[in-house]
């Protein structure tokens, strides 16, 4: 028995940047063999859009092209390596963990092909082969695929599934183009990657998921494992957890130089794997990791531009938000009191000590029925955090203050009456409402419900500049396997009952891109009725 390991990088990440992930890292720290003397195979693979030209790197970075490749170039290790009784174990970060997740499905479809005594050019051929006709066509009753073919994993043998353990750090499911942003959107067929199975199955008997709280940006939203456990008498005993870390997607994966958050998740994943599948790392490497919870957490837009970041910010910062469309994520309730296995010892610390370079690491409240809070909602600020988890129920909230827009006044409620109509005070507004009519139009013929013009406001059916709160619960269904918020459209005030429990965020209903022009914050009361 040996083991086989694959490990495959983030967008744009490879061996020589400065500070490597947390897949380089656990990839370097393997031994040759485990603690009983069983040999180690290890197999890297740099993340997409980290070779090729200038315009081939923006694609593979920006829409994932290329990971195609990407995973066939990691079949193609296994299945030229994979001996019977062989134990693979696969690891990925970012889109290197979309990658793995999908090769696991590849594996389960297509098995492992025999490719002894084949040319490198007939192997690549065949896996051509199984690629376009079982695994990307999905046709499950079509056994053409499997002509002139034999195996060394026969898809057939569910129970001999050779994938022992997935390891991933926070899996960017996101390829092509956003849906958000609308008309682009149409240039990019989904056929194109929505084929790739992301599911578990239920004969790997060990998952593990590394995933960051801090991080928003939209085409960074984490595809978590959702499946049900296996039914009774199916696959075999099969432990999967998903644990949330502080910081940002990188802070988790790894990939900057001050790592001692992405340490916390590194220093995880190694252990989780030595103990489910007896992987074997280096002493003297692993010696080298250094946790620390309350290390440095970073915007991983504003590291791109390093010693410039004051300079460029200012200017890039509006289109970074057009593009990106941040998000809070749905994360747990943070309490120390009651802790919830799947955070991360480090988040409770870290919520516990304020970190020196940052402060409270976010602060908690939890109302009882007949509490009241009182918070300031920033107009200048996308995601105004209240520190409030709304638990299911009723709530009234109430707003007051002022805030302006290119210096036009409003109250919480927004802009409304005649005034939004007012062509010397409302012109760029009035545009953006009409934009925002044509995001209706489109969202009905395309069925892009996620669809977002650039220059209209965020909420199209609400006021200008009105309050709005949103509950980080993934509540709110939109099609398939796509969620969101749950939105509360607050104003001057209103009752509203929360489906789910989540964190309490609030905005002021501008459009993406335009927050820098704001000033001024209301007073926003909520008190839980039930």
């Amino acid at each position: 028995m040996r083991h086989l390991i694959v490990s495959c990088d983030g967008t744009w990440n490879t061996p020589e940047i400065a500070s490597v992930t947390n897949v380089r890292r656990l990839h370097n720290a393997l031994d040759d063999k485990d603690e009983d003397g069983n040999r180690q195979l290890g197999y890297y693979q740099p993340g997409v859009g980290s070779s090729g030209g200038l315009v081939g790197r923006l694609l593979g970075g920006g829409a994932g092209v290329g990971l195609e490749r990407q995973v066939q170039d990691a079949y193609h290790w296994l299945t030229t390596r994979y001996e019977p009784g062989d134990r693979i174990a696969l690891f990925g970060f970012s889109r290197g963990a979309y990658t793995v997740r999908s090769l696991a499905g590849m594996v389960a479809a297509c098995g492992l092909i025999e490719t002894n005594g084949l040319s490198e050019a007939m192997t690549w051929k065949k896996i051509d082969q199984i690629y376009r006709r079982r695994y990307r066509a999905r046709r499950k009753g079509d056994t053409g695929w499997r002509r002139g073919l034999s195996f060394r994993f026969d898809p057939d043998d569910k129970a001999g599934f050779p994938v022992h353990f997935i390891g991933v750090w926070d899996t960017v499911g996101a390829l092509g183009v956003p849906d958000y942003l609308g008309w682009l959107n149409l240039l990019d067929r989904s056929s194109r990657h929505d084929f790739h199975d992301l599911t578990l199955n239920p004969y790997v008997r060990h998952a593990r998921h590394a995933l960051a709280m801090d991080e928003r940006r939209g085409p960074y939203a984490p595809t978590l494992w959702t499946e049900s456990a296996p039914k009774r008498g199916i696959g075999p005993k099969q432990v999967v957890k998903q644990v949330w870390f502080p910081g940002s997607h990188m802070d988790v994966g790894g990939g900057h130089l001050q790592r001692g958050l992405s340490d916390c998740s590194l220093q995880w994943m190694i252990d989780e794997a030595r103990e489910a599948v007896n992987l074997g790392f280096r002493k003297t490497t692993i010696d080298q990791i250094r946790p620390d919870p309350l290390d440095v957490l970073h915007d991983d837009d504003r590291a791109m531009f390093g010693l410039l970041e004051p300079l460029v910010d200012p200017v890039l910062r509006p289109w970074l938000e057009v593009f990106l469309a941040p998000q809070p994520r749905a994360v747990p309730l943070i309490d120390p009191y009651d802790r919830d296995p799947v955070l991360h010892e480090s988040v409770y610390e870290r919520h516990q000590n304020a970190p020196i370079t940052s402060g409270p690491y976010r602060p908690t409240v939890v109302l009882a029925p007949g509490e009241s809070k009182t918070v300031t909602v920033f107009s200048y600020d996308p995601w105004n955090e209240t520190g409030l988890y709304l638990e299911e129920g009723e709530y009234e909230f109430v707003a007051v203050g002022e805030w302006t827009d290119r210096g036009i006044p409003s109250g919480p409620a927004g802009t409304t009456g005649l005034r939004q109509f007012n062509p010397m005070t409302e012109g760029l507004r009035i545009l953006g409402t009409f934009i925002g009519y044509s995001e209706k139009f489109f969202r009905k013929v395309s069925g892009n419900e996620a669809a977002k013009p650039i220059g209209s406001r965020r909420e199209a059916d609400l006021p200008w500049m009105s309050l709005v709160g949103v509950v980080a619960n993934n509540a709110v269904p939109v099609r398939k396997a796509l969620r969101t918020h749950e939105r509360i459209a607050i104003g001057g005030g209103t009752v509203h009952r929360v489906t789910k429990s989540g964190y309490l965020y609030a905005f002021a209903n501008d459009a993406w891109g335009f927050y820098g022009n704001n000033e001024g914050s209301v007073r926003l009361t909520v008190t839980r009725k039930s």
